[in-house]
């Protein structure tokens, strides 16, 4: 009984240990032992919440990145501290006695001795008699300073990462003049009919977008961070990018812009937004099936017209077959609008807030 115990007791640490180090250390999207399953189940109550409480804005969703990463150190402490106490329980009042006539030899105590070694506090009133216990103390103490230097550093890299989302959100934000639309990003970067300076622009939109992609790779928690202002969202952000790419490839004259549709830029932001699209959406949410309609594809036709309307008033050159160029939109449209919209109603959004340029 007391070797099963012990045993039990190190599975819960080296859970632990791996979980840190395949979260802190080795950050890929999907490679965590418990802090993605526990992010997912966080949210799904933070949903249910949201839905049980009248609020129009959805609130409660704000604060459930920060709640995810609070519960996940607590969930280490917690696994390195009962199982430690699972290793020295069976010998309180042996190896491990108290500095007072009686030992206490209850879970509670193999707690109280493990929580204060884990935290490099010493252990108490409780001192280790054995050379393996006194090891085992020194272990555990080194082992604590660790998981809790690297929770400094994995909050800090967390909150960076989000910050640099933020910032490349906003700048989305303004480039459309606050309207989602990515029609008023292309008529804008190329006023007067001049894009021949748009490729730059459009290669610092691309690499912000692969920085995006490479820090949800590492960080798959920044997903739970969900602001009030829909500006924020990453579905606004990836609706944008690819519908940038999508008029690019159907909506300009491809004879004079053909160095920007066939630039390395545009193919950059195209692949990239739906790497990260179809990465998150397959590893969040699962298979998701819209149902693409002759409705929706008519709003998404008008919005290609009205797209074309707005380059050509700013002098830009549309495609010359225009029933073609609707119908490749439409078609590439149909490649990531599923995903895309599986994705935002995960994150609590209608799709009338991710995209209010096409109601």
């Amino acid at each position: 009984m007391k070797l099963l115990v012990q045993i039990i007791g190190a599975a819960l640490v080296i859970i632990s240990l791996v979980d840190i180090y395949l979260t802190v250390l080795f950050p890929r999207l999907g490679s965590s032992l418990l802090s993605l399953r526990l992010g997912k189940g966080i949210w799904w109550l933070f949903r249910l919440a949201a839905r049980l409480v009248p609020c129009k804005d959805k609130k409660v969703l704000s604060h459930s990145g920060p709640v995810l990463i609070i519960a996940t150190v607590v969930v280490w402490v917690c696994l390195l501290i009962c199982g430690f106490a699972l290793i020295v329980w069976p010998d309180l009042g042996s190896a491990i006695k108290s500095t007072r006539e009686w030992t206490d030899t209850d879970f509670t105590t193999a707690l109280y001795y493990s929580g204060f070694s884990l935290t490099t506090l010493g252990t108490g009133d409780l001192t280790p008699e054995t050379d393996f216990q006194r090891l085992l103390m020194i272990l555990e103490a080194a082992l604590g300073f660790s998981t809790f230097t690297l929770t400094i550093t994995y909050l800090l890299s967390i909150y960076s990462a989000l910050i640099r989302r933020n910032t490349f959100a906003l700048s989305l934000h303004h480039r459309s003049g606050g309207t989602a639309d990515a029609a008023e990003i292309l008529a804008r970067l190329g006023a007067s009919g001049e894009l021949s300076g748009v490729q730059q622009d459009i290669s610092d939109i691309a690499r912000d977008l692969i920085n995006l992609l490479e820090s949800q790779h590492s960080y798959p928690a920044l997903l739970f961070f969900r602001f009030r202002q829909t500006y924020y969202a990453l579905p606004r952000i990836l609706l944008l990018a690819m519908d940038t790419a999508t008029l690019m490839k159907s909506a300009l004259n491809t004879q004079k812009y053909r160095s920007l549709v066939n630039s390395t830029a545009t193919a950059e932001l195209w692949g990239g937004s739906q790497q990260l699209l179809v990465e998150l959406s397959g590893f969040f949410v699962g298979e998701h099936r819209s149902n693409i309609n002759d409705s929706l594809e008519q709003v998404w036709q008008k919005r290609y017209y009205h797209a074309v309307e707005k380059f050509r008033a700013e002098g830009i050159e549309t495609a010359t077959d225009l029933e073609a160029g609707a119908s490749l939109y439409i078609c590439l449209r149909r490649k990531w609008y599923p995903c895309l919209a599986g994705l935002a109603s995960y994150m609590g959004y209608k799709w009338s807030e991710i995209a209010p340029c096409e109601n």
